[in-house]
């Protein structure tokens, strides 16, 4: 995953043991939210 300022963010864990992404470059972190499914093409009909 990329930050906004275009670096590779690195996948590390908070003072929680959450997961979070981090920037070394502009040290933005955020926390990593599971993705969501995508729906199957037989359920959207």
């Amino acid at each position: 995953m990329r930050c906004q300022c275009g670096r590779t963010r690195t996948i590390a864990l908070d003072k929680h043991f959450r997961t979070a992404l981090l920037c070394p470059k502009c040290d933005e972190a955020q926390l990593a939210v599971p993705a969501r499914p995508e729906p199957a093409a037989s359920a959207a009909r």
